[in-house]
């Protein structure tokens, strides 16, 4: 559940939680990181899993304000992912894995002077996939919606719901969070189901504990020639240091354990073939983060 949600609510959630601010996670103009997550057990069984990937996403252009009270954030990620298995039995169903996926999505945010709501939707269109031979089960199509009350200039509440392969095994997520700026250094928020608790000292540093969903859902065609989707969660739980570089640019590192994993084998419609669960792991991460243009 974590990872076909976790896009969607970082899209609404980050935004309509806090759009003025800078530091809000998912609202990086640019973005590029790397996360190798290590020696993941299986539960009951031999064998382990690693799992490392490379992403970059970036709007494509400055916000569009096509009316007033209505800004538009176009955005494209890229996303490459593997997947080693190390010490499984003969016959395992899934093998190593070098995995991609390529999205385009947009943010529409509507809030006007005076008012304390905000509203937005989200929608994106994504190719995720091994390359090998591509068809329509590696496409996926994804809605969300949602609101959000200012309390005052400190507090928001936020609710909504994502309607997530709209082409595919369909399936619908509510979701709840909230954005407390406690003070000038101290900041709390759930973002669907991203956590963050940050100190920021001063203006060059920011301290945290947060809480990614991570994984994803990729089409691939077994050694057989059949559709198949391999089907990753997990649940980063770390502590992150983020220093400005220069201007806007910032790095950012953490580390941490990885948590709830598992990993399935499926048909495009959703039918499980296969389910592994996986104990816990530890992940390390590094990331360049250009806030704004």
């Amino acid at each position: 559940m974590f990872k076909k949600s976790t896009t969607a609510a970082l899209a609404l959630g980050s935004v309509l939680s806090a759009s003025a601010q800078s530091m809000a996670p998912g609202l990086d103009a640019s973005s590029a990181t790397f996360n190798y997550a290590g020696e993941m057990d299986f539960d009951g069984s031999a064998g382990s899993l690693s799992v490392s990937s490379f992403d970059i996403r970036t709007l494509l252009c400055k916000p569009l304000s096509p009316m007033t009270g209505l800004t538009i954030l176009p955005s494209f990620e890229y996303k490459a992912t593997g997947l080693d298995f190390n010490g499984v039995s003969p016959g395992y169903p899934i093998g190593d894995e070098d995995l991609h996926s390529l999205s385009l999505s947009a943010v529409a945010l509507s809030m006007r002077d005076g008012c304390p709501w905000i509203y937005g939707a989200w929608a994106r269109a994504e190719l995720a996939s091994d390359f090998q031979d591509i068809s329509g089960d590696d496409f996926t199509f994804d809605l969300a919606a949602g609101a959000g009350y200012r309390f005052n200039e400190k507090f928001t509440l936020t609710f909504g719901g994502a309607v997530m392969n709209l082409n595919g095994d369909t399936q619908f997520y509510p979701g709840i969070g909230f954005d407390w700026v406690v003070n000038d250094q101290v900041r709390v928020g759930l973002y669907g189901p991203t956590f963050i608790a940050s100190y920021t000292p001063d203006e060059n540093w920011m301290f945290s504990v947060r809480g990614d969903a991570s994984g994803g859902i990729w089409n691939i065609s077994d050694t057989g020639g059949a559709s198949r989707s391999i089907d990753l969660s997990s649940y980063d739980l770390g502590v992150f240091v983020n220093r400005r570089l220069t201007g806007e640019l910032w790095l950012s590192a953490g580390a941490g354990a990885t948590l709830g994993n598992e990993i399935r084998l499926t048909e495009p419609n959703g039918d499980k073939l296969f389910k592994q669960d996986l104990n816990s792991g530890l992940f390390a991460q590094v990331s360049l983060r250009l806030k704004s243009w």
